[in-house]
C-alpha cells in the first residue's frame, strides 16, 4: 500500500466516523466508467489520485509557501471566528499561501465547475485582515480535477465597508426569516428541495 493510499484511508475513516453512507447522496452524471454516478466507490478510487496530484503540484511550485500566522500556526484549514457588526462568522480557510511577498487565500475544490462568485474568498479576506491585521488582496481555487489552480482573483473589491453591509443585510434577513431562493446557481438537492417552487432539482420519485 502506498503512503498516499494509507493517508487517504486514515483520513476517510476519521472523517466518516460512524456515518452510514449506504444511502448517501451522489452527484455528477452516470457514465460508462461510473454508472452509479460519483458514489462512495468513485471517491474511494479517485481520492488518492487527487491527493497525489496535489502533492505533485506543491512540489512543482516551491514559491507557493504555506503562510505561518503570527502565532506560529501553519495556515492549513485555518479556523477563524471574526465578529463583524456584532455577528460572529465562523470560517475554515483551506489554505493561505505566501507567494513573492503576497498572501493568497486558496479554497480547494473537487467540483467540475469554478464557483460563479468569489464572495467566499472575500469573506476569508475579511476574516484574515480583521484577525491578524494583515493585507490580503488575492485569492484562487485549487481545482482537484484539473490538478492545479485557476486564474488569480483580485479581491480588492471586497472592501470592509461592502462586507459589513452584506453581513448586516444577511443578519437582518435571517432575523426577519426572509430567505430568497438562489434562482441562478442552485444545483443541489437539499432538505427544502421538494418545497421550493424555483428548484430544478426535484427529488426523484
Amino acid at each position: 500500500m502506498s503512503q498516499v493510499q494509507q493517508l487517504w484511508d486514515e483520513a476517510w475513516i476519521e472523517c466518516k466516523g460512524d456515518t452510514d453512507l449506504t444511502n448517501a447522496r451522489v452527484g455528477g452524471r452516470a457514465t460508462k466508467a461510473n454508472p452509479n454516478k460519483e458514489d462512495v466507490n468513485f471517491w474511494q478510487s479517485t481520492g488518492p489520485t487527487w491527493v497525489q496530484n496535489y502533492i505533485n503540484w506543491r512540489k512543482a511550485n516551491p514559491d507557493w509557501k504555506i503562510w505561518i500566522t503570527p502565532q506560529g500556526i501553519p495556515a492549513i484549514e485555518l479556523e477563524l471566528m471574526p465578529v463583524v457588526n456584532g455577528v460572529t462568522i465562523k470560517m475554515i480557510i483551506d489554505r493561505v499561501f505566501e507567494v513573492n511577498g503576497q498572501l493568497i487565500v486558496v479554497d480547494l475544490k473537487t467540483s467540475q465547475q469554478l464557483p460563479t462568485s468569489s464572495l467566499q474568498l472575500g469573506f476569508y479576506k475579511l476574516g484574515l485582515e480583521q484577525t491578524f491585521g494583515i493585507e490580503v488582496n488575492w485569492g484562487n481555487y485549487y481545482m482537484s480535477r484539473d490538478s492545479g489552480t485557476a486564474s488569480m482573483i483580485d479581491l480588492h473589491q471586497y472592501s470592509r465597508d461592502k462586507m459589513e453591509y452584506l453581513v448586516d443585510t444577511f443578519d437582518r434577513a435571517r432575523k426577519e426569516k426572509i430567505f430568497l431562493p438562489n434562482t441562478n446557481n442552485c444545483q443541489y438537492r437539499c432538505g427544502l428541495t421538494q418545497f421550493c417552487q424555483f428548484s430544478t432539482k426535484k427529488e426523484e420519485k
